[in-house]
This record gives structure tokens, C-alpha cells and sequence, in this order.
């Protein structure tokens, strides 16, 4: 349903409301203009934003106050949902995300599959994007996909594939975003998409050097603006178009487009837009030596900016203006227009970084989507393949028949059959071999493999063997260069002993047909074909260093052996190896896999996932005085889930961040419960090191808090702190200041390094128990614990062993000044009734006369 349906659906249905007649004529004269401002926002969000954003917020005051909660609540969503579209088009991501979860909330906790709900979801996702969290957007795509295909939206999910598009177009993955680009346009026609996808795909040519494709594109996408009579989509198109000949160093060019541009925009006096047509104009005009003429456009783009506040649309004119005045000879502004540059394209290859991060993590995700999307686009060639021979044979019989009339028509038939079997070859050629490489499709390996199995042949291992670090090459060397590389690695794989097929399965992924069923002697062969291919390479001059990884499978139907072997290369990953051959177990159930972590959501709503709590013991007094929350899951259908199953795909998908501020609430809730019953202890929370560089979690955190934390600490651990530790030692100490503690986890291992110790505002070092389990027969361990011990002492912090299983161990720690100690030996993690329980049973043992708390047990009594 579009949103003029729904609004209009929505006034019908309040009209036919029974009410008297005096209210139905005031009501009506309140919900219609209601509908109609929120049909003119939809109608006016491409062309105009700005007015979008008016009409939506016009609309929500217009919200009738008589409404019931459930309609009243959808139509402030929806106001709320336009506003954020309107917000985030107009270049302000940071305001329109609140207002999209804010949407979000409105429809409940667990709403139903509408596409209101899913084009929050998608809102949410692009305002997430925008804001470098790309994780997180992925899940949301991947959530407004799953209904919008649960109610059949083809349209909609076209507009969710150029969302992932433009993902991989962040991670400088253009080829992949190319494909998505594409995909969407197949999937689904209409003039808004067809203009959004024509621009990107301009864009993704641009960056790729590919200029004869990209202007067709941008002419496309400026035909539709022209028809939709937008003169700012215009101006926006041919600002693009301009960047396009100034990266061809098509000066004039550039200068022709922008000069159209503020024809067709109009006014440009005091118009934020007008400043990045300037810039345009600055650098062709720097192209050309016309130094003055470059200075006085460059000067209106910075024109009341501070410098060193710009975000990433300036980084092009940041770097012209730098070289501009070098030029000209004033180093001093050459010198701060290079430092914002610099700024900005770090932040740009941070951007990238995180966009293939996420890629990574989520490309099991969406692994079905890009297959299927492979499959029709098989299956469209085959049939339109099936269907030319068809026509091929009709015309061949009707050429003959009109032979037998004339040598004339016959000569003419002879050139159609040509034609359409010219025709033919390019269809398998598009089917059956990449375009730029030559090499064999994974359509063209698939059907190859089934073919000798057919034949009687065994069920031979695939191989998917990837380029580590493809996109960093794409990336540096340029599109071109990277095909380069990968013809040469697949002339390499071909030459090789043992592979009866090669070809190129994705951008840096080739497969591989071995000629062995025999899992014995594959490791072996494997790493001598590993060693012969990456051999270092030169490719136009520039040595590179050659690194695979390989996944292996060999189920007998061959698609599924290319999606396994490719599902092993992210298992190899996982164990750190160069080579890992599919393993079911370790992948779990696909379907239950990818519906995990919805069903995470519900599970933290009613109750399934609950906080456990492993009390620590103090072993000073003996008491009990705090404890370590832990998520446990009990599925209804499933059982017991461990944490080991859903937090490392919690982690992927950036549900993380859910289920941490989940657990950071449910804390608070459980401690003041604790405290209500006697028991006022300190409880632990862990934050996984995802978020603690996230700078707006950390605000979060705040928001929870009420900037009130006493009584909690955040576990945390220091290789967390060394992806931005500027960001993250600023949330630490935001928490510190609300009252928050913080504990480093599993001290001693990974990294360890005594500056950032220093640094830390942190109170409690927690040593990890490999560590603690050696601590009885190994006097290493023992001099490790005591040192511990002193250096968390001399930097005014206590010191917690963790995983203490042991009571002889207890005791040898209290000896040697531990002050917490916390593992199965004092007890494991319990809910909060049994932990309720636990504690009133060491308060009375105390108030029989036994010595205090723990002692009074007589397992550490001294």
C-alpha cells in the first residue's frame, strides 16, 4: 500500500467513525486537511524536502486529538517517519534518526508487518548509514526487506537493494554497488527509483574512472528530474555531472554544466547549494591556471564556514583550495585548508573501513538475497537464451519456406539466422563468462561440475579461494588495474596442478573446480596451491604482495558446494586459519541463523532473555557485596541458547547495541529490586568494545542512566580502546562522572599495555582466569597474580581473580592481597530469585554466630 492509499484509507476510515452529526462535520474538517498535508509531504519529498519537512510537521499538529491509541499512535508515526525522510534528505541525518526511532516506538513493540513499519525501519537504516554505523543499518535493511517481501513490495525492495548499494559505494566497493544499482532498476521501474539509481550509478562510474557510462547515466537520471519538474534535482544532477569532467579534467565542460545548473536553480544569493556549485567552478577554473577566477569561486564556498568544522561534501574543495594557494603563494591558508583535507579524508577511509566492516560481518545476511538476485538474473539469460534459439529455429524454417520462392529472400533469411545466432553467442557470453575478465562465471563452474557429476564423475571438492584485502587493491590501484590482477591470479589458479576449472565467483573471490574427492590429501595440495599463486605480482609497474584465503566444500548439488565453500572462507576467518573446509555445525541452521536476531527483540520484551547475576566475593570481609550481570536465553521452541550463539551474532549485526542498553536497563531495575529486599549490591555490566568508541552510545548510556549510576560498573576490556581511544576514554569518563565504575575484563591477555592503564579512569582490574587455574602448581602464576595484585594496588584500583574454582586457590589468593574473588567455587550465575535466596542464606549462617559472611562456611577461614 503507498502512503497516498494509506492516508486516504486512514481519513475514510475515521470518517465512517459512528458520531453525531455535529462532530462528523467538525472531525471531517480536521482529518481531511490532515490527509492532504500528508499526501502533499510524500508527493513533495524527492522534488523538494524542505517542504516535505513543513507539510509533515503540519500534519502532525493537524493529528486529531479524538482519535483512539492505536490510530492516533500510526498517524504520528507516520507524520514522525516523513519528518526524518524529509531531515535526512536535506543533508541533517543526526536530527531525523531520533525522530524515526521515535517513530518506531510509536507503532509498539512488536507491530505488524505493515509497510509503515517497514519504511520506518528502512528510515532508521539510512540515518544510521549516514552516521558511519553501518552495521546497524544492515540489520535494519535487512528487517525492512524481510517485510516488505512478507507483503509482496517489489518496489520497496528495490529501494532497500540501492540502500545496500550505497553501502557497498561507501566502502569503495563500486563494481558491488554497480550490481546493486542495477539489480534494484531490474527488480522494479518507476520514475523516482529509476532517477535515485540512475544518479548512483553515475556516481559509482565516476569513481571507477568510467566516464562514457557514467554521463549516460547522469543524463537518464536528468531526463526524469526534467519531468518532474524539480529544478533543484536538476541543479544537484548537473553539479554531478560537472565533478565528472573535472575528474576527466574536462574543464569547459564543467564550466558548461554548472552554468546550466544555476540556470535551471535559479537565484543562488545566500543558497547553501550554491556553494558546491562554486567549488565546481573553482576547480575548473584551477584546471585551466586562472588563479584569480579560482580564488574568488573558492572563497564563496568557504564563504561564513568555519574550517575546521566542514564535513565531508568539502573534501574535494578543501584540497583544491589547499593547492590553490600554495599556488599562489600564501602557504599559511595552503597550509589549514590541507590540515581539513586531511581530516576529512581520514574520516572518509574510516567511513570506508566501517562499511567493509560491516560487509563482512553481514554477509551471511544477505547471501540469499545476492543469490537469488544471481539466480533470476540465470535464469532471465537462459530463458531469453531458450527463447531466441526457439525463435532462431522458427525463423530457419520460414527462411527455407520463402527460399523456395525467391534466392533474394532466401539471402535476406540467411542474414537474420546470422543475426540471431550472433544474438545467442552474446547471451551465453554473458552468462557463462565475466566481461572483463574472460574468465568462467560461477554459473558456467556450476553447470560444469554437474555435468561430470552426471556423467558418473565424484562429487569433486569447489574451492572458493579469495584475494585478501581485494578492495584495499580495487581501491589504490583503480578498477581497471584490479581486473588486471585478477586475469593474472586466474591464469596462475589455471596453470596449477590438481584444478580442473577456474573462475571468478565475486570482485577478488575465484572458484575453483579440484580434481579430488579425498578430504586427506586436500590440506597438503592447498597449501602448495596457495604457496604457488601468491607468489608476489607487478602489475603496471607497482609489486604486490599476494595473500588468499580458501573455503572448501563438495556437496553433491553444486550450487550448494559454491555457497558453502564461500560460507567456509568466513569460517577460516573466524578460526584465524589460511584454509577451512564447510562446517555445518559451526554454521548452525541458515534459517534459524538469520532469524535470530529478530527473534532476540521479542525475547528481551517477554522475558525470555534474562540477566543472571555470578556473585563476587569480597575477601576482605567475606561478604557478598557485588555481582556480574550475564545474559542467559531460554527459547520457548528452542531451549537453552548460549551466549556463545547469539552475542558473537549480536556483535555482527550491530544488535549489540540493543541488547547492551537492554541489559544496562534491566541492571538498574534489578539492583534497585535487590536493594529493596536488603540487599544493596553493585552489579557489573559488560560493554562490548564495539561501543565504546561509539561516541552517540555513549550518550545513550547517559540517557539511561539519568546520570545517575552509582552502584554500577561497566566491564570493559583494552583492546577495545584501540580503534579510537579519544572517543572512548571520553565516554569513560562521561560514565565515571554519573557515577559509573569501570573494570578492565580479562586483564593479562591480548593487549596490555601500562600508558593506557594510566590513563584509564578506571577502579577495578579483573585478572583473567588463565591466570587463576595454574595459580596451585605453577609459581609463575603465583608471581603473575602477586605482581598483578601490587600494580592494581599502587594505581589505587582493587583487583578481581576471575574463573576461581578452587578453594586452596581461594585461599593463596586472599593470601597474596586479591580483594574480589569470582568464579564456581563461591557460586555460579543464578537469577535474581535464587541469587535473593543465596544471600539471605549467608546472612543468616552470619546472624547464627558463625564468623562473617563467607569464613562462616569454614572453606577459607584463616
Amino acid at each position: 500500500m503507498t502512503l497516498r492509499q494509506y492516508a486516504l484509507l486512514l481519513m475514510v476510515f475515521l470518517l465512517t467513525l459512528p458520531v453525531s452529526g455535529a462532530w462528523a462535520q467538525s472531525e471531517n474538517a480536521i482529518i481531511q486537511p490532515f490527509a492532504a498535508a500528508v499526501e502533499e509531504s510524500r508527493s513533495s519529498m524527492m522534488r523538494d524536502p524542505a517542504a516535505a519537512l513543513a507539510q509533515a510537521q503540519r500534519a502532525e499538529r493537524m493529528v486529531p486529538v479524538s482519535l483512539d491509541g492505536s490510530l492516533e499512535a500510526t498517524a504520528l508515526a507516520t507524520t514522525s517517519w516523513l519528518q526524518a525522510e524529509a531531515l535526512t534528505r536535506l543533508g541533517r541525518p543526526d536530527e531525523a534518526r531520533p525522530i524515526a526511532e521515535r517513530a518506531l516506538e510509536l507503532l509498539g513493540e512488536d507491530p505488524a508487518p505493515t509497510k509503515l513499519y517497514a519504511d520506518i525501519l528502512l528510515s532508521v537504516g539510512r540515518t544510521l548509514k549516514l552516521g558511519g554505523e553501518h552495521g546497524r543499518a544492515l540489520d535494519f535493511f535487512q528487517s525492512a526487506y524481510d517485510v516488505y517481501v512478507e507483503i509482496d513490495e517489489p518496489r520497496s525492495q528495490a529501494i532497500v537493494l540501492q540502500s545496500i548499494g550505497s553501502i557497498y559505494n561507501d566502502a569503495r566497493q563500486y563494481q558491488r554497488a554497480i550490481e546493486y544499482f542495477e539489480d534494484a532498476t531490474e527488480r522494479y521501474h518507476d520514475t523516482s527509483l529509476d532517477l535515485a539509481a540512475f544518479n548512483n550509478l553515475g556516481n559509482a562510474y565516476t569513481a571507477l574512472s568510467e566516464f562514457e557510462p557514467a554521463l549516460s547515466n547522469y543524463e537518464l537520471a536528468l531526463e526524469i528530474a526534467a519531468e518532474m519538474q524539480s529544478p533543484m534535482l536538476e541543479a544537484r544532477i548537473l553539479n554531478n555531472i560537472a565533478s565528472m569532467h573535472i575528474a576527466a579534467e574536462e574543464w569547459t565542460a564543467a564550466d558548461n554544466a554548472i552554468t546550466r545548473a544555476f540556470n535551471v536553480a535559479g537565484n543562488p544569493d545566500g543558497a547553501e547549494w550554491a556553494r558546491f556549485l562554486y567549488g565546481v567552478r573553482a576547480q575548473a577554473a584551477l584546471g585551466r591556471g586562472e588563479f584569480q577566477a579560482a580564488r574568488s569561486h573558492i572563497e564563496r564556498v568557504f564563504d561564513g564556514v568555519p574550517i575546521t568544522e566542514t564535513n565531508h561534501h568539502f573534501t574535494d574543495f578543501h584540497e583544491t583550495a589547499a593547492q590553490l594557494y600554495r599556488a599562489i603563494g600564501q602557504p599559511g591558508l595552503a597550509l589549514e585548508h590541507f590540515e581539513a583535507y586531511k581530516r576529512l579524508d581520514d574520516d572518509g577511509r574510516e567511513f570506508a573501513a566501517s562499511a567493509n566492516s560491516a560487509l563482512v560481518g553481514a554477509q551471511f545476511d544477505f547471501a540469499a538475497q545476492e543469490l537469488e538476485i544471481e539466480q533470476l538474473r540465470a535464469v532471465g539469460l537462459e530463458r531469453d537464451l531458450a527463447l531466441a534459439q526457439s525463435e532462431s529455429r522458427q525463423r530457419t524454417i520460414i527462411a527455407i519456406g520463402v527460399g523456395a520462392i525467391t534466392l533474394v529472400l532466401l539471402f535476406g533469411a540467411i542474414l537474420v539466422i546470422r543475426g540471431f545466432r550472433l544474438r545467442n553467442q552474446m547471451m551465453k557470453d554473458m552468462l557463462f563468462v565475466d566481461a572483463e575478465t574472460g574468465l568462467p562465471t560461477r554459473h558456467s563452474l556450476v553447470k560444469a561440475r554437474n555435468r561430470s557429476i552426471e556423467f558418473g564423475g565424484s562429487e569433486v571438492f569447489f574451492a572458493a579461494i579469495r584475494l585478501d584485502r581485494a578492495s584495499s587493491f580495487e581501491t589504490l590501484l583503480g578498477f581497471a588495474t584490479f581486473v588486471k590482477v585478477q586475469s593474472k591470479l586466474g591464469e596462475r589458479l589455471a596453470t596449477a596442478e590438481g584444478i580442473t576449472e577456474v573462475g571468478l565467483i565475486g570482485p577478488g573471490v575465484f572458484g575453483v573446480i579440484l580434481d579430488t574427492d579425498d578430504s586427506l590429501l586436500l590440506e597438503h595440495d592447498i597449501k602448495d596451491l596457495v604457496d604457488l599463486v601468491s607468489r608476489p605480482m607487478t602489475i603496471d609497474g607497482v609489486e604486490l604482495d599476494i595473500g588468499l584465503t580458501v573455503g572448501l566444500a563438495n556437496d553433491r548439488q553444486s550450487e550448494i558446494a559454491v555457497r558453502n565453500a564461500i560460507i567456509a572462507l568466513s569460517q577460516a576467518d573466524e578460526n584465524q586459519a589460511m584454509m577451512a573446509t564447510f562446517n555445518e555445525r559451526q554454521l548452525g541452521d541458515p534459517t534459524e541463523n538469520l532469524s535470530l536476531m529478530t527473534r532476540m527483540r521479542s525475547a528481551m520484551a517477554s522475558g525470555d532473555i534474562e540477566l543472571h547475576f555470578q556473585p563476587k566475593l569480597d575477601l576482605r570481609s567475606g561478604g557478598i557485596n557485588s555481582a556480574e550481570a550475564l545474559c542467559r536465553w531460554n527459547d520457548p521452541e528452542r531451549g537453552y541458547i548460549p551466549p556463545d550463539a547469539f552475542i558473537p551474532q549480536a556483535e555482527e549485526t550491530g544488535k549489540i547495541r540493543e541488547l547492551t542498553e537492554w541489559s544496562i536497563r534491566e541492571a538498574i531495575k534489578q539492583k534497585a529490586y535487590l536493594a529493596e529486599h536488603g540487599h544493596d549490591i553493585e552489579i557489573a555490566v559488560n560493554i562490548s568494545g564495539r561501543l565504546i568508541t561509539d561516541a552517540s552510545f555513549g550518550a545513550r548510556v547517559l540517557d539511561i542512566l539519568g546520570y545517575g549510576g552509582t552502584g554500577l560498573t561497566f566491564e570493559i576490556t583494552e583492546t577495545a580502546m584501540m580503534h579510537k581511544p579519544e572517543t572512548a576514554m571520553h565516554n569513560l569518563d562521561r560514565w565515571v562522572d554519573a557515577g559509573c565504575k569501570i573494570a578492565i575484563d580479562d586483564y593479562g591477555t591480548g593487549f596490555s599495555s601500562l600508558a593506557y592503564l594510566k590513563r584509564l579512569p578506571c577502579h577495578e582490574l579483573k585478572l583473567d582466569k588463565t591466570f587463576i587455574s595454574g595459580a596451585q602448581t605453577s609459581s609463575k602464576d603465583r608471581t603473575l597474580i602477586k605482581s598483578t595484585v601490587d600494580l592494581a594496588h599502587n594505581l589505587g584500583m582493587t583487583l578481581t581473580a576471575e574463573g576461581v574454582e578452587d578453594e586452596v586457590v581461594l585461599a593463596a589468593l586472599k593470601a597474596m592481597g586479591c580483594d574480589h574473588a569470582q568464579g564456581y567455587v563461591i557460586s555460579r550465575a543464578t537469577n535474581r530469585d535464587e541469587l535473593l535466596r543465596y544471600l539471605g542464606s549467608l546472612e543468616a549462617e552470619d546472624i547464627g554466630g558463625a564468623s562473617a559472611g563467607w569464613n562462616a562456611r569454614g572453606s577459607t577461614g584463616s
